[in-house]
């Protein structure tokens, strides 16, 4: 069937004849909802209408904007349009720099507290909390005197049993040799169970990301120093994901970090995050709470309130260093519009981009600026038309084809992904050795060319 007829298939269901009641789907679940998922989607509609003794799909769409409990439909929503399925060690690349990297530097940062809170979001089954238990213990294998608390979440209650139980099959290990099963794993009729020593380690709770409110005190989701959210990402609607990483980062300490997928999220300033770049992977950092002060402006200001001149006078004088002082150069405009939109002053840095294209509109950078602003404020379009922009006046501005990539992941064009890794490749061969990289802190050129090289080996080889 080609897509075309696909399409006209899809088109024919009954789901996708109700906007209204998809885009409520949406809301509820958090999900991206697509023309593919129209099929399941609608039957799985009519089998929740039976149970609910339901009419039609108006009566479904009544009943969900009505004033039910409707966790129990975001539960098998949520199960209906994502895969939940993970195994031990995955990501060769991740789990060695969480081993090498991650929790070393985590390690060192607590060691006068001795306290250590490391939290998996849409845990599924239970093998990525283990995995990072059993990192723990090869870099630290001492833990006494301190105070570990690991903990794995998912919205789906079975998952959450299956990880307590700790028992898995062959699938769940087609990361990992024989000797890590008979490291940590003792063989049972109902396959490989895991040992209590790393089993006793770990917490789990049912807990949805999308309507639970965080940080969590009760649970202890709070003061965290590593978030691994791997997967998730992927199936979630663009508000979603922007209320979702805001949460996890309110959760996250001064230096904590939040790991993801390979391109699960727009790489830059993503809810006040800085992003670190390694070769096997993006992480974002919290950064530590600084009170920044103008120094300029908070002389200025007091100076206002204790001055004896009258308001004329300072209107004059105000009038005389606008006329004297040199107008900004357009880096300095830019390194004003960048200070405004990292504290969320959108609107300030739209201005300073007005004016600095007005001067000069071939300039790559300023066309960047806005695409991370349209990032953040959902417009993914124009930030796409932006970013080509960008590339078109500067075809080696790496973050440019970071960003790109990542859209594209997130809109499910690994292909055109992969295509767009191998000319940001070719960009940093043919670019300069030290690469300009707004966004990205202590980002060597090596560095980043190892990741491109390991996100395009994910996007091309086959699926897990």
């Amino acid at each position: 069937m080609d897509f075309k007829h696909l399409k006209n298939f899809y088109s024919s269901m009954k789901i996708s004849q109700s906007t209204e009641l998809i885009r409520r789907i949406r809301d509820l679940s958090g999900m991206r909802v697509t023309e593919l998922d129209f099929e399941r989607l609608d039957s799985w509609v009519q089998r929740r209408m039976n149970v609910l003794g339901l009419k039609d799909q108006d009566g479904y769409l009544h009943y969900l904007n009505g004033p039910n409990d409707l966790a129990e439909d975001r539960r098998m929503l949520s199960e209906l349009l994502t895969t939940g399925e993970t195994f031990f060690m995955r990501d060769p690349g991740q789990m060695e720099l969480i081993r090498r990297a991650i929790l070393p530097e985590i390690i060192s940062r607590k060691s006068s507290n001795k306290q250590i809170r490391i939290w998996a979001p849409a845990c599924a089954t239970g093998e990525e909390i283990y995995s990072l238990i059993i990192l723990l213990e090869k870099v630290l294998p001492n833990t006494a005197g301190w105070e570990i608390d690991v903990v794995g979440s998912d919205i789906n209650p079975e998952f959450i049993e299956q990880a307590k139980h700790a028992v898995y099959r062959e699938w769940a290990f087609r990361g990992c040799d024989q000797d890590f099963k008979n490291a940590y794993f003792q063989k049972t009729e109902a396959g490989w169970k895991l040992i209590d020593r790393i089993r006793s380690r770990a917490r789990f709770l049912v807990f949805n990301l999308v309507n639970e409110r965080l940080p969590d005190i009760s649970n202890h989701l709070v003061d965290i120093d590593f978030i691994l959210c791997r997967n998730l990402f992927i199936y979630m609607n663009l508000d979603s994901i922007s209320l979702i990483t805001d949460k996890l980062s309110s959760c996250l300490l001064s230096g904590g970090v939040l790991m993801t997928a390979h391109g699960e999220l727009h790489a830059y300033r993503q809810s006040g995050l800085n992003v670190k770049i390694y070769p096997e992977s993006l992480v974002y950092e919290k950064p530590e709470v600084l009170i920044a002060l103008n120094v300029v402006e908070s002389t200025m200001s007091q100076a206002i309130k204790t001055s004896e001149v009258d308001a004329a006078a300072f209107r004059t004088i105000n009038k005389e260093v606008a006329v004297t002082s040199p107008p900004k150069s357009i880096p300095e405009l830019l390194g004003s519009a960048w200070a405004y939109a990292d504290r969320g002053g959108f609107n300030e840095a739209l201005e300073i981009y007005k004016e600095i294209i007005a001067r000069d509109s071939m300039q790559a950078e300023p066309y960047y600026l806005h695409a991370v602003i349209s990032l953040e404020k959902g417009d993914v379009d124009r930030a796409k038309e932006d970013l080509r922009k960008t590339l078109y006046l500067d075809e080696n501005f790496i973050p440019a084809y970071l960003d790109l990539i990542t859209i594209q992941i997130q809109e499910g064009k690994e292909d055109l992904a992969a295509k767009t890794c191998e000319q940001a490749l070719r960009s940093i061969q043919a670019g300069p050795e030290n690469l300009y990289l707004p966004g990205l802190r202590n980002a060597a050129s090596s560095d980043v060319r190892e990741y491109l090289i390991n996100l395009q080996k994910s996007l091309t080889s086959p699926s897990d």
